[in-house]
């Protein structure tokens, strides 16, 4: 069997983090690698998948079993997972909109030409794969009691929550949660938040995500101003994660 090595940048990418992140795995034991002639990482494309599969044991990445979610937006459902040109142009999909539906209540048909709508929104066959589904939320904080806060309130919530404590965590968490919305905790320091952000933002993975950031005066990571959809204040809890969603759901564009 063919093996196929990676460096760490490509590595980084695959995995939605930075070179740095991607060392410190090496460093720690967590990455096996092995080194050129040169002295160069090169990474086993197998063991990196190993890892983003199975989180790294003893870190808390997960508030519950989430069940099987097959969401697609309608520009994947209608192309048969391709972008049609007749979808390049709707406002469903220059807005990055989560449901086409919620969109044609407010959008002229101008910028919703309602290409494939052969039938009202109730009847539409999209609309009854995707109606009702469950919302993925990720929340990225180490802190402990939030933690547990989060895990207890969200058994009766409206949505499947998962919760990463670190860069690392959250990189495995999106592998198999594809979050609709992402709260970053800015406790986690300025630098740790803002690379956090940037990696979901910029992540293939879930090109949609919506990126909220939790902070107090000064934790703001300023540079993230324009990627992020909306701000909470520390200290949040259940329902204004709740709340949020409920203001974000049809509100401005996603910037990515």
């Amino acid at each position: 069997m063919s093996q196929k090595y990676l460096t760490t940048g490509q590595a980084a990418i695959r995995c939605s983090v930075s070179p740095d992140t991607v060392l410190k795995w090496i460093r720690s034991g967590l990455l096996p690698a092995r080194r050129t002639a040169g002295g160069h990482h090169r990474i086993d494309e197998r063991d990196l998948e190993r890892i983003l599969i199975q989180p790294e044991a003893g870190k808390d990445v997960s508030s519950r079993q989430s069940p099987d979610r097959h969401f697609r937006y309608c520009w994947e459902y209608n192309g048969s997972g391709q972008l049609l040109d007749s979808c390049k142009e709707c406002a469903v999909y220059l807005m990055r909109a989560q449901r086409c539906y919620e969109v044609a209540k407010f959008a002229p048909e101008t910028i919703h030409p309602k290409t494939f709508c052969k039938k009202t929104c109730d009847e539409c066959d999209y609309f009854m794969e995707v109606h009702g589904q469950t919302i993925n939320v990720l929340v990225v904080t180490d802190d402990p009691e939030l933690t547990d806060e989060l895990k207890k309130a969200v058994i009766s919530g409206r949505f499947n929550l998962e919760i990463a404590d670190c860069e690392y965590t959250c990189s495995t968490v999106v592998n198999h949660f594809k979050p609709d919305f992402a709260i970053v905790d800015c406790s986690l320091g300025i630098e740790a938040s803002r690379d956090i952000t940037n990696h979901l933002v910029e992540d293939p993975r879930v090109p949609f995500v919506r990126v909220v950031l939790a902070a107090n005066e000064g934790e703001f990571p300023n540079e993230c101003e324009k990627i992020v959809f909306a701000r909470l204040e520390r200290p949040f809890g259940i329902v204004d994660i709740n709340e949020c969603i409920d203001d974000m759901m049809l509100e401005r564009p996603n910037s990515k």
